[in-house]
């Protein structure tokens, strides 16, 4: 670098020459390096010199200096260094006016040559207009740069010649000051933590110069400066139907604020990662006719490290802001989580080009007065829950919309629209599509991707269902996305005949309501009876099973959903997933199996915080007011609370086999028949439900050779006494 600037850059030289003079203008006191004078040691100045001084100063006085060489002078007119010579004559008792005689004619020398290669563009000239440009920078602004990128490369030399420790910062400002022919408080002004020079960290806390900024600055890299705050994007977006969901419900919407008028709007996408944010937002840019600028997001240290600050990005939002034209343009600030949280301070500089990495939060008080000055409208983007996000904030977004997991007919319209997109209709049919969009639960840019490759790689079309598997499945895994599987489909050994339930309603009659209300799904009568299902009883007993079954025999696809899983850590968040299963499945048009529901609407009685009250609330609204199938299944019974016992149409125990079930499991799960004695034996097994059948059939499963009937009614029988806390019980039925 500093080979560079003394032999590549006229312009710096001239630059440096001319804080050089300011210096030893303002500057009164002893010069403790030599070095201070170096940018006058230019070619024919050393001659030049030789004469002013013979001119300047008597011959006794160059006698006695040059005598004195224990004091470090050297004062050999014709072979001395100039910057030595100078320095010598500088401390020099009585003279030093006499100094700042001849400086006026070695300027003008040093001025008039040149340093540069003829012809050479000057690249470093041009990148400094360039980073001046950029950021907006003032003439005074570069001025305070360049004195510290010149002092920083030895260019230019603090003249106390003092460390940087203790109070060097204040050491510095001062020659800086005396550098730049100004007041310190000028100069402390224009490096303020908030001003560009710092924000954009051009200058780091001890004033240095950012040496990640070197390479762009000596022309070494070719990429413009403003791409390491904002990328045009460029790459193709997804077609607008892809979105139909979301261009119904928000489109017609969206696009009316965003160009109603000049005043820019700022809009939030807020939701679980995945969902299509970021597509949704640059397709809507192209919709209206607009480029989409994406703010950079990850600087890599000199480690090799990644880090991205709310400090870097919200800086680097503002040179976005100030580069592009707000009438064609939309900024898109995606992953801006820790931007949007509001809590936090800065924890450092901002972190374009670099340094370690960050941890901070973002500030509140910038964030709101971002949303209020900015000139284009943007999308910001996050993954964090809106119970995250300060109150104060949300309230200064023009728009917001919360993006849901897809479902799986919105997935099933983006498998299909890909696919008429690449007229691959050929090679997947509609069987495949349902069977894909139903495994693979990913983003609609997934699924594009995936499509896209598959069509690269020209495949048969019976290739085509493992091509998707190899595509889709480490794509999954990437993204930790679950794929679907099987398990919602019913035992084959199951069956509706041998249950023992409690009730006035045999389970084929209610199989049959369930068509029924299917089948009138789509009238408005507002006396409609709901259709909830409530199923009870002791683990085991065939509570999800019946589940699975019913969806299979009424080809209706099941959504599971786990009480524990709608829990959500967040205030209000439990309330939103529960809405959002219920709508889920409405889209779905698929039944909505609550599992273990009594997690969340134990008895409001009991309750001590107000979220337990609410998320019961939440429920009960949901299926009130629910156009499909619900169902919910609880082990007790008693924790529910009373009020949603009476949203439920049918109510369903499911008790303990009785002695013809028990029969009819164990010959269908293990394939054989029993004798009296063995049938005898098996009646007197208390509690047996059909998943005991189940388990003990899959613990038998490795023994390896043949398996008695009298083994499996022993393990049966330590099923059975496992649900007494692994006590003895009594070989008899309970009261008989």
């Amino acid at each position: 670098m500093d080979c560079f600037l003394c032999h590549r850059s006229p312009w710096m030289q001239v630059k440096s020459l001319g804080f050089l003079e300011n210096l030893l203008e303002n500057y009164k006191e002893d010069i403790g390096d030599s070095n201070v004078f170096l940018p006058l040691a230019c070619s024919g100045a050393d001659k030049l010199l030789a004469q002013l001084v013979r001119e300047t100063f008597p011959k006794d006085i160059i006698d006695k200096m040059s005598e004195h060489r224990s004091r470090g002078f050297l004062l050999e007119l014709d072979d001395d260094p100039v910057h030595t010579t100078l320095k010598g004559l500088w401390n020099e008792d009585g003279i030093r006016h006499k100094v700042h005689a001849v400086l006026p004619a070695l300027f003008a020398k040093a001025r008039a040559t040149s340093w540069g290669i003829e012809g050479d563009k000057d690249v470093f000239h041009e990148k400094v207009l360039e980073l001046q440009q950029t950021l907006k920078l003032s003439d005074d602004e570069i001025d305070i740069f360049l004195v510290s990128l010149a002092i920083g490369e030895n260019i230019l030399c603090v003249p106390r010649n003092s460390g940087r420790g203790g109070n060097s910062s204040v050491s510095f400002l001062f020659m800086m000051s005396k550098y730049l022919n100004t007041s310190e408080a000028m100069i402390l002004s224009h490096v303020a933590a908030q001003k560009p020079l710092r924000r954009f960290q051009c200058l780091d806390n001890d004033l240095d110069p950012n040496r990640d900024l070197f390479p762009f600055l000596c022309g070494m890299s070719k990429e413009p400066l403003v791409n390491s705050y904002f990328v045009k994007d460029t790459d193709a977006t997804l077609p607008w139907s892809d979105f139909a969901d979301l261009a119904k419900t928000h489109g017609t919407i969206l696009k009316r604020m965003l160009t109603a008028s000049d005043k820019p709007v700022n809009i939030l996408f807020y939701g679980a990662p995945g969902t299509g944010k970021t597509s949704f937002s640059r397709t809507l840019a192209r919709e209206i006719g607009r480029t989409s600028y994406s703010i950079a997001q990850n600087t890599s240290d000199c480690g090799g490290r990644t880090s991205s600050s709310p400090e870097y990005r919200f800086g680097a939002l503002l040179v976005c802001n100030g580069q592009v034209v707000p009438g064609e343009s939309l900024i898109i600030v995606d992953e801006a989580d820790d931007m949007l949280r509001g809590s936090g301070g800065f924890g450092g500089l901002f972190m374009l080009f670099g340094g370690g990495a960050q941890t901070s939060t973002g500030d509140k008080g910038r964030l709101n007065a971002v949303l209020d000055t900015m000139k284009t409208s943007t999308i910001w983007i996050t993954n964090t829950p809106a119970g995250a996000l300060d109150e104060s904030s949300c309230r200064r977004f023009d728009y917001s919309i919360c993006f849901e997991p897809l479902n799986g007919e919105q997935r099933k319209r983006i498998w299909k629209n890909n696919i008429a997109r690449l007229q691959m209709g050929r090679l997947i049919s509609g069987k495949q599509l349902e069977e894909f969009s139903a495994l693979y639960p990913v983003s609609a840019g997934g699924i594009s991707q995936t499509v896209e490759n598959l069509n690269k790689m020209q495949p048969r079309k019976a290739e085509v269902p493992q091509l998707v598997a190899q595509l889709m499945k480490p794509h999954c895994e990437l993204l930790g996305v679950k794929l679907s599987d099987d398990k919602l489909l019913p035992s084959k050994d199951y069956s509706l005949a041998g249950l023992n339930i409690q009730g006035d309603v045999q389970l084929e009659r209610i199989v049959e309501a369930v068509r029924a209300f299917q089948k009138h799904k789509g009238t408005l009568d507002p006396d409609r009876p709901r259709m909830n299902l409530l199923l009870c009883g002791a683990p085991g007993t065939g509570k999800t099973e019946f589940v699975k079954y019913l969806g299979s025999i009424l080809n209706t696809k099941v959504n599971v959903r786990m009480g524990s899983d709608l829990l959500s850590m967040w205030v209000g968040g439990t309330e939103q997933n529960i809405a959002r299963a219920f709508r889920e499945a409405e889209a779905e048009h698929a039944i909505l199996f609550l599992d273990e529901i009594d997690g969340l609407v134990q008895s409001r009685t009991n309750a001590q915080r107000s979220w337990e009250v609410t998320q019961v609330n939440e429920l009960l609204h949901q299926m009130e007011n629910f156009n499909g199938v619900m169902i919910g299944a609880t082990n007790f019974i008693k924790n529910l609370d009373q009020a949603i016992m009476r949203r439920f149409t049918f109510k369903l125990q499911f008790n303990s086999l009785e002695d013809i079930g028990k029969r009819l499991f164990f010959e269908r799960m293990f394939k054989t028949a029993l004798t009296d004695g063995e049938l005898l034996r098996l009646n007197m097994i208390p509690n047996l439900a059909p998943g005991d059948f189940r388990t003990v059939r899959q613990s038998l499963f490795y023994y390896g050779g043949e398996v008695t009937n009298a083994q499996r009614l022993e393990a049966l029988e330590r099923e059975a006494a496992a649900k007494h806390g692994g006590g003895l019980v009594p070989i008899g039925k309970i009261g008989f």
